[in-house]
C-alpha cells in the first residue's frame, strides 16, 4: 500500500460548513451590523426580527448538513 505524505489538496478536504450555512451566517452578520448602526426603533425591530428568522434558518441548515453529511 502506498502511503501519502503531506496534506491533502484543498479539493479533497470536505468543508466544515455547507454553502447554505455559510450564506446564512454571512447574511446574519450583515443584519447584525445594520442593527448596530440603526438608531430608529422601527428599523431596529425589523432587524431584530430578521435576526430571529436567520437564526431559525441556520439551525435548520446545520441539521440538514448533519443529516446529509
Amino acid at each position: 500500500m502506498i502511503e501519502k505524505k503531506g496534506t491533502s489538496p484543498v479539493s479533497e478536504i470536505s468543508p466544515k460548513r455547507s454553502p447554505e450555512e455559510r450564506n446564512i451566517r454571512k447574511q446574519l452578520a450583515n443584519v447584525r451590523r445594520y442593527l448596530a448602526a440603526s438608531t430608529n426603533d422601527n428599523m431596529r425591530n425589523s432587524w431584530e426580527s430578521k435576526i430571529t428568522i436567520y437564526k431559525a434558518q441556520l439551525v435548520k441548515a446545520e441539521a440538514r448538513a448533519r443529516f446529509n453529511g
